[in-house]
């Protein structure tokens, strides 16, 4: 009896033990085809940013700290959000986010994000730190420095120090032109490894009228993948809900969602639906200040 006994323990603890393994792998495959785990990649952040396609290099909202810092330069509210997605990847596998922006009444705006994706077995983390300056009425830029931090269970985790700098001009009212480079020094992951950071190029263009429907369309080229392409539309029917809808190229996915705005509070749900991964739902919530 002893003898079946400690039999069970040991195939349960070898089951389980493959079971991670298959995780760990199945979870790298995916990640791997759907484009989200290279180590330290740029990740579309943000609610406000989702929502519409992924579009958020040339909009002003408080996630610009992490879809382009020189938007903070135009902002005149400090404001603190978080953000929460579910992947659809794996059971366990989620995304998280904090994120900060104070306005400088000298001038600029400094901003800050900290973010985790995976689980125990898998996971990668950045924090950055960033600082947005308007130039002019029409111009501004921005920069940050962020610290990553990759993790694969049974191997050592891996740094890498780099940084993102960006531009947003007001061409006028209606239509705002941002660009953004992330890690332009391509930066390795790690001192025992020839694997960089991915570097991603994003353009693109905001058409706003009446201050209720603001239109966005984005370009991405990170230099491994394919060039991606975003639209989106962000519609404010009263002073309390917001729609919002959006598609993303590459890899082909489509989002929806609600902003629902209430004094200095900003919740929003959205939904993203890809092929690989199905629907993952997502919430923000920002209060300015």
């Amino acid at each position: 009896m002893i003898v079946l006994v400690s039999n069970f323990f040991t195939y349960f603890n070898l089951v389980k033990t493959l079971l991670r393994i298959s995780i760990l792998i199945s979870c790298s495959i995916l990640l791997i085809h759907t484009e989200i785990n290279a180590a330290g990649e740029y990740r579309a952040i943000g609610t406000r940013m989702m929502a519409p396609g992924l579009g958020g290099v040339s909009t002003i909202t408080p996630y610009s700290s992490s879809s382009n810092q020189a938007a903070m330069g135009f902002s005149t509210h400090s404001s603190a959000s978080v953000y929460y997605a579910y992947s659809g990847i794996a059971e366990g596998v989620n995304n998280f986010m904090a994120l900060g922006q104070y306005h400088l009444k000298k001038g600029g705006t400094i901003g800050f994000t900290g973010s985790y994706f995976g689980y125990d077995l898998f996971n990668d983390k950045k924090i950055g730190i960033g600082y947005g300056l308007k130039l002019a009425d029409f111009v501004s830029i921005g920069a940050q420095i962020d610290l990553l931090n990759n993790k694969v269970s049974g191997y050592e985790s891996n740094t890498a120090v780099t940084f993102e700098i960006g531009t947003l001009f007001k061409i006028n009212k209606k239509i705002q032109i941002g660009a953004h480079i992330y890690n332009p020094a391509r930066v390795r992951y790690g001192k025992n490894t020839e694997e960089r950071v991915p570097t991603v190029f994003r353009l693109g263009a905001t058409y706003t009228t009446k201050e209720k429907l603001w239109v966005t369309a984005e370009l991405e080229q990170d230099l491994d993948n394919n060039l991606a392409f975003r639209a989106g539309i962000d519609y404010k029917i009263n002073s309390i809900l917001t729609v919002r809808s959006g598609m993303l190229s590459y890899p082909l996915s489509g989002t929806l969602g609600v902003g629902i705005n209430y004094k200095s509070m900003q919740f929003d749900i959205i939904g993203a639906y890809q092929k690989i991964t199905g629907i993952s739902p997502q919430l923000g919530i920002s209060y300015e200040f």
